[in-house]
């Protein structure tokens, strides 16, 4: 456990490889830790939590030292408890606390530069209160991140018994970076993975929709073979469902370790532009999200 503690460095001044997790210090759940250092053991990177402490208006003042010497020692309080939590549990390769001057997001948008992945919590927040809200992390930084972001909730009271990832594959779009993550994920975690694509129903003959459906399993199959290679170990089932995108990902997730999604290219560098479905994903999926940016 690397006992040093960094003030402010902006999460990425190394450039190795990394998994970080933002801590919210007012959420006291161990489930993003949890996700974060097993992920770190996984895959033998060290695991650096940070905590950022935000400018605001009046800690600006000068009379407000005192102020913000009292969050700052609070944030290392976060820290110290987390990181003892995850050695105690995970014992990942090493351990790196952060205390970042500014905005989670800045924070953490910062290290995804070189990060293996960036993990955070999610309060369960409605999609308004969620982009309103003035401590919001998840919406914006799924837009900005360039590494998988993970998106975790609350720890479920039951796990299937045969673990398992689910990833959502746009056969028009396919997100090539996305998938070979599942795969990869699924390896490391020893997990099967289901290879779900979605559309919503055509406004065809009955004959025509069976023939679209066919074309999109046809779809599937390639994109799935092409990416499979690297990881000859993962069972994978292929699924096409016909429906609204956000609803059907969210049904077959429900027993899932996590559910992959790729963010558009469309979409990127597009501010909190998304997409609808990755929107509706972060705040309904019952299991993590992890959402990544194209390549």
């Amino acid at each position: 456990m690397n006992d040093g503690m960094n003030d402010g460095a902006g999460s990425g001044v190394s450039g190795s490889p990394e998994v970080i997790v933002g801590l919210d210090p007012g959420d006291r759940s161990r489930a993003a830790v949890s996700w974060a250092a097993a992920e770190a053991r996984l895959r033998g990177l060290p695991l650096r939590l940070v905590v950022a402490v935000p400018w605001l208006v009046d800690t600006r003042s000068l009379g407000a030292g005192p102020e913000r010497t009292t969050l700052r020692r609070q944030a290392g309080q976060v820290l110290e408890s987390a990181a003892a939590w995850a050695d105690g549990e995970y014992s990942p390769p090493e351990l790196i606390m952060e205390i970042y001057d500014g905005s989670p997001v800045a924070a953490l948008a910062a290290g995804s530069r070189h990060a293996q992945s960036v993990v955070v919590g999610s309060r369960g927040l409605s999609r308004l209160k969620e982009v309103l809200s003035a401590g919001s992390v998840v919406v914006p930084l799924a837009a900005r991140a360039l590494c998988p972001l993970v998106v975790v909730r609350e720890p479920r009271s039951a796990l299937p018994r045969q673990p398992r990832l689910v990833a959502g594959v746009d056969v028009d779009s396919p997100a090539a970076a996305a998938l070979g993550f599942a795969l990869e994920e699924a390896a490391l975690r020893g997990a099967a993975l289901s290879a779900v694509c979605v559309s919503r129903p055509p406004l065809l003959p009955f004959v025509r929709r069976q023939r679209a459906a066919e074309r999109r399993r046809g779809l599937l199959e390639r994109i799935v073979a092409e990416h499979s290679g690297g990881s000859p170990g993962v069972a994978v089932e292929q699924e096409v469902l016909s429906g609204d995108p956000v609803e059907e990902l969210v049904r077959v997730s429900r027993t899932a370790l996590a559910l992959v999604v790729g963010r558009s290219p469309r979409h990127a560098g597009a501010g909190a532009r998304i997409g609808r479905v990755v929107h509706g994903l972060l705040h309904r999926a019952e299991c993590p999200v992890v959402v990544v940016p194209p390549r």
